[in-house]
């Protein structure tokens, strides 16, 4: 399950309305779970375990950028819900999904878990097609038409340089357990 997005004011100074996100959510359905995935080195060089970058980049010789990120799972089809999450004393509503990450083809991922509560931190990614000054708040840019193109792994570590905070406070990977025998799985 993954805590996509809060509603209301975020860190980067956008302003989303939960009218404004359910317009986008159609666009959510099968976007790529995406990440970039780096080792961790031991003194001798040796690779000892993985963390998550962030949308990493790098500029190419001929001087375009290309995207290090690439696909570790996708969000399951309108599997979207609403959570209250506790933000310093306050209730915020953030949207949710399940997704599917695929952890048999890249067993790698099991090594940049980081608790069995919490697996990484989320981020989103998408494309912006209408915005304006929020009304109450200057300081904010409403967006008020967009669509996912992807959701971020992000590092979650007490290791500053394996961590990279989310834009949202509460977004992140937790894991979900299926019974075999139950009709839900």
């Amino acid at each position: 399950k993954i805590y996509v997005q809060g509603i209301g004011k975020n860190r980067n100074y956008s302003y989303m309305s939960k009218e404004n996100v359910l317009s986008a959510l159609p666009s959510l359905s099968y976007v790529p779970v995406v990440g970039h995935l780096l080792p961790k080195y031991d003194d001798n060089g040796n690779v000892v375990g993985h963390y998550f970058g962030g949308h990493d980049y790098e500029i190419t010789s001929d001087w375009k950028l290309k995207a290090l990120t690439v696909p570790f799972g996708v969000v399951v089809e309108d599997s979207f819900e609403f959570e209250d999450v506790e933000e310093f004393g306050q209730m915020v509503p953030y949207l949710t999904a399940k997704v599917i990450l695929w952890e048999s083809r890249y067993p790698e991922l099991k090594d940049a878990i980081y608790s069995e509560d919490v697996w990484f931190n989320q981020s989103m990614e998408i494309n912006v097609d209408e915005y304006r000054p929020f009304e109450e708040d200057s300081n904010y840019t409403e967006l008020l038409k967009w669509s996912y193109s992807a959701l971020c792994l992000l590092g979650l570590s007490d290791v500053k340089e394996e961590h990279t905070e989310p834009c949202f406070i509460s977004s992140k990977v937790v894991p979900e357990e299926f019974d075999f025998n139950k009709a839900e799985f």
